[in-house]
């Protein structure tokens, strides 16, 4: 007989069985009870916490010969049919490799069919994210007013990318992330039936590093038996090829907090391939940080996955504690813009990035907490302005503009010289009204200000903002002239009056053209026709 997996093999049979997840279980139960079966539901979740299983308990207990029932018998021949996968009124779907319009079109006309030998015929479509937008609208009417003899059941890691017209036809089951104490104990109970003679702390390890999912918890175990035999310890864990767990994320951030660039690189997995996955940690752990100390540690999200052990919410409280909201942010965005330049340069390793990313976080200006930085600034400021009427920048003392998000308020800037108009207002004033004013306004454009520019002069008709250490991305922003406008018009409500506003150091050119402008060009180029942008 060929091997079963342990997470096929422990896969849960009736509702019982189902770790973690009471409320959804519970919702079920009750339909089934107070005989409230809806047509259509919704399973939506993380991955590895239970839909696709939730979804064919439910379905077996809807065409057991003995129900509807919430326990389903598990001996008719219904039951055994659908724990072996053979029953031919649950009809699963892989809206992966069937989502297009003609596959949608093929369902609905199953479903006009009564079931063959079950009471309901049972729809089951997973990854219902990947459907197409037009097999979702073929479907609609259907999905609202089925046949009485079919149910459907979709299940998603992304509901957020299905239609609302979609998920509103569909009542929703929400499957949340397992607390690490109930997968450990899972874990101890599928190794005491397996024989496997486990370390201490192992299925601990295993439970934090699956980061809530049973199945992956699970599927360590399978590796790591497969690794070293059936008795596994804790350092073993180590030797598994798989992403770094939670207490390797926050290892990693101690030593990236620390400034030990050195440290940093040893504490990266040796074998690479697993970027994604690390950087899922790092974010995770940093999430949890902000959450911990500006909700509290006792916060209701903190208390499943990884982080619902007392011990790792008061981990996450005390780095809050030390680097403060905004740095926290400003090392979140810098792992974002990592991920997505992972996701887009595919040409470039995924490693290079990660690495040169954590390398810039290590710099010990970005561990201080910017309100220690603003204070410092803003002392730099009183002593530049009690010094003369325009003292020049001090370049020593300005933060490197380097690629980093961190929010930090711009250099003194100059006092402005008299004009015919009378005195213009103060400078360091008006450009900190400006950006308060741009904060409700254009957001994205008053922090790149905030971290890129300073007003250097104004008068009563004209104002100059320079710009230092502007990056590529960056640029399309700045050198919009749309923008400009709306800095014009925020500086305007701010002095009760129109001033023309020129952004000096933003580039005067248009950024390369991309190889997807470049065929654009070349086909216009072919057919003798010109590029026509819609602004």
């Amino acid at each position: 007989m060929s091997y079963l997996v342990l997470a096929r093999k422990y896969r849960p049979r009736v509702f019982a069985d189902v770790v973690g997840q009471e409320l959804a279980t519970a919702t079920l139960r009750g339909a089934i009870e107070e005989g409230r079966i809806g047509h259509a539901y919704l399973f939506s979740g993380p991955r590895g916490t239970g839909k696709t299983t939730t979804a064919r308990i439910f379905a077996k207990a809807l065409i057991c010969e003995k129900g509807p029932r919430v326990d389903p018998c598990g001996t008719c021949e219904r039951c055994r049919a659908a724990d072996n996968g053979s029953e031919i009124d649950i009809v699963e779907i892989d809206a992966a490799s069937n989502r297009g319009i003609d596959d949608i079109r093929a369902l609905r006309e199953s479903a006009s069919y009564r079931p063959v030998r079950a009471r309901f015929k049972i729809f089951l479509v997973d990854e219902a994210h990947m459907l197409t937008k037009e097999a979702v609208n073929a479907f609609l009417k259907t999905l609202e007013e089925p046949p009485p003899h079919v149910k459907l059941f979709f299940a998603t890691t992304e509901p957020e990318k299905l239609l609302p017209t979609f998920v509103s036809r569909c009542q929703l089951v929400k499957l949340v992330l397992l607390p690490s104490e109930a997968i450990a104990a899972r874990l101890d109970r599928v190794f005491e039936e397996e024989g496997i003679r486990a370390g201490p702390g192992l299925t601990q390890a295993l439970a934090r590093r699956s980061r809530g999912g049973l199945r992956d918890a699970l599927s360590l175990a399978d590796q790591l038996v497969s690794l070293v035999g059936s008795a596994p310890e804790v350092h073993d864990l180590a030797r598994l090829s798989a992403g770094a767990g939670a207490e390797e994320a926050e290892a990693l951030l101690d030593r990236v907090e620390a400034g030990d660039r050195k440290g940093t690189l040893v504490a990266l997995p040796a074998v690479e391939g697993s970027e994604r996955e690390l950087l899922a940690g790092l974010l995770s752990s940093l999430r949890g940080s902000l959450i911990a100390g500006l909700a509290g540690a006792d916060h209701p999200v903190l208390q499943s996955g990884s982080e619902s052990e007392p011990a790792a919410r008061e981990r996450l409280r005390a780095r809050f504690e030390r680097l403060g909201c905004d740095r926290i942010q400003a090392w979140f965005a810098e792992l974002l813009r990592a991920r997505e330049r992972i996701e887009l340069l595919k040409a470039v390793p995924a490693r290079l990035i990660l690495e040169t990313t954590l390398l810039d976080l290590c710099r010990p200006e970005t561990a201080m907490p910017l309100a220690e930085m603003e204070e410092r600034l803003h002392a730099l400021e009183a002593r530049l302005g009690a010094s003369g009427p325009a003292p020049s920048p001090v370049p020593a003392l300005r933060p490197d503009p380097g690629p980093r998000n961190a929010r930090a308020p711009a250099p003194a800037a100059p006092v402005a010289p008299r004009t015919d108009a009378g005195a213009a207002p103060p400078v360091g004033d008006a450009w900190a009204r400006l950006l308060g004013a741009l904060e409700t306004e254009a957001r994205t454009l008053g922090e790149l200000l905030r971290a890129r520019g300073r007003l250097e002069s104004l008068t009563s008709a004209r104002a100059v903002v320079r710009l230092a250490g502007v990056r590529d991305e960056e640029r399309a922003i700045l050198a919009d002239a749309r923008n400009v406008r709306v800095v014009a018009s925020a500086l305007a409500k701010v002095l009760g009056r129109k001033v023309e506003v020129e952004i000096a150091g933003a580039p005067s050119e248009a950024p390369p053209k991309s190889p997807a402008d470049l065929f654009t060009q070349r086909v216009a180029d072919s057919f003798g026709g010109r590029i026509v942008e819609d602004r």
